[in-house]
C-alpha cells in the first residue's frame, strides 16, 4: 500500500490508476471528516510489491497535472479495515460516480448567488500574476475588475488561490465556463463567491 501526496484537485480514479501504470486494485481519497472536502491525498492498494517498488523508483517525484506527486511506504494499521470492500472510497463523504476525488469539476461548483460577480479561483500554478489570470478569463471576454491572490499569513508565500471580480454578472458566468480548464499545466478550480 502507498501513501500518494500532493494530488491535485481535480485528479480521477483512471488518471491516477494510469500514473500508477494501472496498478491500482482499491483507492481511498483521504478528505475532511466534517466536511468531506479532499485532501489531495490518497492510499493505493497495488497489486503486488513488485509494482509498489516500481512506483516509488520511476514515479516518486514525477509530475502529474503540474504537481509533483509524493509517495510513500505506508502498510495499513493493524486495526484497519484494508483494503476496502469497493473498489474506490473517501474518508468522509463519497467520491463521485466518475471516481473524483476532490468533486471539482464543473458539476461541483456551488449554487451560484444571485447576481454573483466573484469567482474563487484555486489549485493555480505559483507562475500566475494578474496578466496570466487576465488573459485567461479573456479567452472567454470576462474582463477582469479586480484580483486579489492569497497569501500565508506567516510566511508570505502564495497560497495558490484568489478572488476575482468582474464588471458583472454575465462577465463572471463566461469565466465560470472555464472550471477545471488548464492554466499554465494545472487544472484551474473555479467556484462562486461573494
Amino acid at each position: 500500500r502507498l501513501f500518494i501526496g500532493n494530488l491535485p484537485f481535480a485528479i480521477t480514479e483512471t488518471t491516477l490508476n494510469d500514473f500508477l501504470n494501472g496498478s491500482i486494485t482499491h483507492l481511498k481519497w483521504i478528505t475532511d471528516k466534517e466536511t468531506g472536502k479532499f485532501y489531495g491525498s490518497a492510499f493505493a492498494e497495488l497489486r503486488n510489491s513488485k509494482d509498489a517498488a516500481k512506483c516509488m523508483q520511476e514515479i516518486n517525484g514525477t509530475q502529474l497535472m503540474g504537481r509533483p506527486i509524493k509517495l510513500n511506504y505506508a502498510p495499513p494499521r493493524d486495526l484497519e479495515d484494508w483494503p476496502p470492500k469497493s473498489r474506490v472510497i473517501t474518508g468522509g463523504k463519497v467520491a463521485n460516480a466518475a471516481g473524483q476525488a476532490g468533486g471539482k469539476g464543473i458539476k461541483a461548483m456551488s449554487v451560484k448567488p444571485e447576481g454573483c460577480c466573484k469567482l474563487f479561483i484555486g489549485n493555480l500554478s505559483y507562475d500566475i500574476d494578474d496578466e496570466g489570470i487576465t488573459k485567461f478569463f479573456m479567452t472567454v471576454d470576462a474582463e477582469i475588475k479586480a484580483v486579489r491572490w492569497l497569501f500565508h499569513k506567516d510566511s508570505g508565500d502564495f497560497k495558490g488561490v484568489g478572488y476575482v471580480d468582474f464588471w458583472n454578472t454575465e462577465a463572471c458566468e463566461k469565466a465560470a465556463t472555464l472550471n477545471g480548464k488548464n492554466l499554465l499545466g494545472r487544472p484551474i478550480r473555479i467556484d462562486w463567491a461573494e
